[in-house]
């Protein structure tokens, strides 16, 4: 086809490959040349942020161990399609994922042993917990890179993760289900936000909730009934990344959220909401099942695979210390997660914290209000590793408090904020940008998308109290 071979020469560019785990980081001006278009992101740095490092993470997968993964068909004669978790595993190492939280659903999920769940394949390493079985998987990468990949179940009234062992209670999603995830060492969260009455969600005793969830941006009837949205009001933006006409370079695949990525409105409401009488952590829903479009891209792929669902965001984990079962739950527990939109380019840099005195307030962290409460933003820089022209893309913060109704406080370009907290609330940042960096990848879209400004940073919330 005409536009393929238009395509290769102007993805193959000059430019420098992604940089090992060790390497220097290039400044920006030293980005003379666009960088060829990767699989997946560069590996974040070792670098830290005031004792801090990021890692990136998948919250909600499913693997061959859900009904409806895999084209429907996960198991065929009862067997696992191997072929389909090569991809899910490939995903993973592609995208430079440190860890992973699989969802599958119980229909699959509650028939298999525990041990089944881990994935465990080939070099794979089994973690051990306190009563000597395994309870996750130190998945190994044939580049050196492990993923540490951990079980939960997903049914359509709960989700469980970081399970150390099949739920005692089941996962029907009562008060004693979650209970009991809680009692047995396993992390309760929830699913499709935009869907929840959040009065009911404050009883369940959460510790957090998927503020983005993909699906939502491109289900249809998710769309009308719980975004006001238009169904398949996007599908002409979707179109030229997938079914572009002949005589077109396309833009590449792994940028099609351009064409569709909206805020989940009410999740944002239910974190703000349940925010003002608990704790509460986030995530992004990757939700990748394969099970989609099994329909090749211009890229070669198939629309919906494992690793393009990977690329486009992450849930990153802020933490102190090994990355291990243990702190991973805990991260999830205390709220010490942000969400990347990867796909747009890596973001490094980006902190959030509140201080009182000598005191620091993380995200996911309460305090007390005080007069001299404030709080400190620093935007993200764009990874000059990352796929890019020498452009530099448009990069925005904004600062918002939620009481009773959502204020937005500030917003600002630049690198840092100092605000001074004006009272009680639920304090977030989001973090857009306008992606002009990307041009080279656009193809004859470029005048189309450039200059579209998306989210590219959810950051956990502080509580003031």
């Amino acid at each position: 086809m005409r536009w393929i071979q238009r395509l290769v020469p102007c993805m193959v560019l000059a430019c420098g490959c992604a940089l090992g785990d060790g390497d220097a980081l290039p400044t920006q001006d030293e980005v003379l040349e666009p960088i060829a278009w990767t699989q997946g992101p560069p590996p974040l740095p070792d670098a830290t942020i005031r004792g801090f490092r990021d890692y990136r993470g998948i919250v909600h997968l499913h693997s061959h161990h859900s009904h409806d993964a895999c084209d429907g068909n996960p198991q065929p004669g009862g067997v696992p399609d191997e072929d389909c978790l090569q991809d899910l595993r490939d995903g993973l190492c592609s995208s430079r994922i440190d860890v992973a939280f699989l969802s599958d659903h119980p229909a699959h999920s509650q028939e298999a042993s525990f041990e089944d769940l881990l994935l465990l394949r080939g070099e794979d390493d089994p973690i051990l917990g306190s009563s000597g079985t395994a309870v996750a998987n130190r998945m190994q990468c044939a580049d050196g890179h492990s993923v540490l990949v951990l079980p939960g179940v997903e049914s359509d009234s709960m989700m469980v993760l970081g399970l150390q062992d099949h739920l005692s209670t089941g996962y029907g999603g009562d008060k004693a289900a979650y209970q009991a995830a809680r009692d047995e060492g396993a992390v309760a969260w929830i699913a499709h936000t935009e869907e929840r009455n959040v009065d009911h969600l404050k009883t369940l005793g959460l510790h957090g909730v998927e503020l983005y969830q993909l699906h939502a941006n491109l289900d249809p009837g998710i769309r009308e009934e719980f975004l006001g949205l238009g169904g398949l009001d996007y599908l002409g933006e979707l179109t030229p990344f997938f079914f572009p006409d002949e005589d077109v370079i396309p833009p590449h695949g792994d940028l099609a959220p351009l064409g569709f990525i909206v805020p989940n409105e009410p999740s944002i409401r239910a974190v703000e909401e349940l925010g003002q009488v608990q704790r509460i952590g986030i995530s992004g829903g990757t939700d990748a099942h394969q099970n989609v479009f099994n329909v090749e891209a211009p890229d070669g792929e198939r629309v919906d695979s494992y690793r393009r669902m990977m690329r486009w965001f992450t849930t990153r984990f802020r933490m102190q210390g090994p990355l291990t079962p243990e702190t991973t739950r805990a991260a999830l527990r205390e709220g010490s997660t942000w969400i990347a939109f990867d796909g747009f380019g890596s973001p490094l840099g980006f902190d959030f914290l509140a201080r009182s005195g000598d005191s620091t307030v993380e995200m996911g962290e309460e305090v007390r209000w005080s007069e001299d409460l404030g709080l400190e933003v620093t935007l993200p820089t764009l990874d000059p590793r990352s796929p890019r022209a020498a452009t530099t893309p448009t990069i925005t913060g904004r600062l918002y408090r939620a009481v009773k109704n959502r204020t937005l406080l500030h917003e600002w370009t630049g690198e840092a904020l100092q605000w001074s907290v004006p009272g009680p609330g639920v304090y977030r940042v989001e973090v857009w940008i306008t992606p002009r960096h990307l041009s080279p990848y656009l193809g004859d879209f470029v005048d189309d998308y450039i200059d579209r400004q998306v989210p590219w940073v959810y950051s956990g919330a502080i509580f003031v109290r």
